[in-house]
């Protein structure tokens, strides 16, 4: 008997209006939900209906525990915020269950919904993450001139960008910050390097570098 597709659905950045028709199809459809406790709250997952396993530290006990229960016939749905393959854990699922098993939902991503706010077309840009080992030497980016999106986390914050660019040249760029976005709380508003440091920004936020004259 062939198995149920394991589905990776990319829920948009927060709000549950922003899921795809086709998102909401797949979720509503799930056995079982793997997704963050964030996303879990804010789309509403009914945890009556289906099985939900919240994401915490140990993303590998996860992943084993979903492989599990599809393997036992359930219909298990990743979540996972923004678009699913752009600096997610989207990536590290179908690297598991292989290309052919899996199925996956684009989302609109944080990047877009941010650029779309601001009114401003992003073909320029390019978009790097400071999370993890492998975060993006963005000193060198600046020092070159680049137009950037760059995803902050917690630790990876404006304050910890502002110590990585001491010493380069900023003046010729505009900064927007983006947070929360597209919940109650969004905000998405222009500030000065000198802020970077003042600003307490959440985990999910956005710093937009873009050369002043362009756009």
């Amino acid at each position: 008997m062939d198995r149920e597709k394991i589905y990776i659905v990319g829920c948009g950045p927060g709000a549950k209006d922003m899921l795809t028709l086709r998102a909401h199809s797949i979720i509503e459809r799930a056995t079982v939900c793997v997704g963050a406790e964030r996303l879990i709250e804010e789309l509403r997952i009914d945890r009556k209906d289906r099985r939900v396993l919240v994401l915490k530290a140990n993303y590998s006990h996860v992943l084993e525990e979903a492989e599990k229960l599809w393997k036992a016939g359930e219909r298990v749905v990743f979540l996972v915020s923004g678009d699913p393959l752009l600096y997610s854990f989207g990536t590290m699922v179908v690297e598991r269950f292989g290309r052919d098993i899996c199925e996956v939902i684009p989302g609109i991503s944080s990047v877009q919904y941010a650029f779309a706010q601001l009114k401003e077309g992003w073909q320029r840009y390019m978009v790097v993450s400071l999370h993890g080992r492998k975060r993006a030497d963005v000193r060198r980016l600046f020092e070159e001139g680049r137009e950037l999106a760059i995803l902050l986390d917690s630790e990876h914050n404006l304050g910890f960008l502002r110590k990585e660019l001491e010493g380069v040249e900023l003046k010729g760029y505009r900064f927007h910050i983006a947070t929360n976005l597209s919940l109650p709380d969004e905000r998405v508003e222009e500030i000065t390097p000198e802020e970077f440091d003042r600003l307490d920004t959440p985990s999910l936020s956005i710093l937009i570098a873009g050369r002043k004259g362009n756009g």
